[in-house]
């Protein structure tokens, strides 16, 4: 899914990674988006540490 199709409120995927969020299959709602499309926060459904988490995604994709 591009990013510029997605809205604010809607439910993704989040990223993972070896560092930040190493579990895969946790879903996520966007909570915000740049103004260019290319920069997206997303609000794990699951709490890590006892704490919401909000994980800030950049797309470095040309397209």
């Amino acid at each position: 899914m591009l990013v510029k199709e997605i809205k604010i409120g809607d439910t993704v995927n989040v990223p993972a990674d070896g560092k930040f969020h190493p579990e895969r299959g946790h879903r996520g709602k966007l909570v915000w988006k740049s103004e260019d499309g290319k920069s997206v926060a997303i609000q794990c459904e699951r709490n890590h540490n006892g704490k919401k988490t909000v994980f800030l995604v950049k797309n470095n994709s040309k397209k």
